[in-house]
């Protein structure tokens, strides 16, 4: 059980987090209330910190009739993501564009908006946070898909929760920290969000959504 787990882990050092985006798109998409619809009929889908690309082609493959926009703070990673995204051939559907999430301002307004396994990295995450909301349409969704941090001692001690230990020292050293799922509950409620949810896909991997008041 610990390898099983370390070994999904140590992916996460890839800045694709491959194995997150296989459980996200489509099984955790598909638990939203009313979303699957929307992505099959066809929005605007913004993908945050989205590294070299595994997410926003992932969402173009299964949502062809989505536009998609990848947005992260690195242009290495968005100069991947250009080349990963011409390879797939879905540059007709994919956008990207470097620019830090505290910093983001769209052109037009997203149905729903994805941060997955990045959240707990950004430096304000309460600008990020307001920076979703107005990137938002009204009734728009904001997922935020991450690693779910034991806020017991129980769960400190359960397998799951002793690797995620592990990752949050590793966090610590780059001013970093993982946070319990809880929080995001916290946090898009005081942003004035409704709707609010929450279900498990792995011990190591938990997804909070919410939606911009209509």
């Amino acid at each position: 059980m610990v390898g099983r787990h370390q070994r999904e882990l140590d992916r996460r050092g890839r800045r694709d987090r491959p194995t997150f985006y296989t459980r996200l798109v489509p099984g955790g998409l598909d638990k939203i209330a009313g979303l699957a619809d929307r992505l099959l009929d066809g929005c605007r889908v913004v993908d945050t910190a989205c590294g070299a690309g595994a997410g926003v082609i992932r969402l173009a493959q299964r949502y062809p009739n989505c536009q998609v926009m990848g947005v992260d703070g690195d242009q290495h990673s968005i100069n991947q993501a250009q080349v990963a995204v011409r390879t797939a051939g879905v540059e007709d559907r994919v956008s990207l564009a470097c620019v830090p999430l505290e910093e983001m301002v769209l052109d037009q307004p997203a149905t729903v908006v994805i941060n997955n396994i990045s959240m707990h990295e950004c430096r304000d995450i309460e600008r990020v946070t307001q920076n979703v909301t107005a990137a938002l349409e009204p009734g728009g969704w904001f997922v935020i898909s991450d690693f779910p941090f034991p806020n017991t001692d129980e769960g400190l001690r359960s397998v799951p929760g002793r690797i995620m230990c592990g990752i949050q020292f590793f966090e610590a050293q780059i001013d970093d920290q993982l946070l319990p799922r809880a929080a995001y509950d916290e946090l898009l409620i005081r942003h004035g969000f409704t709707d609010l949810d929450s279900f498990t896909l792995s011990p190591v991997h938990a997804v909070t959504h919410a939606r911009r008041p209509a």
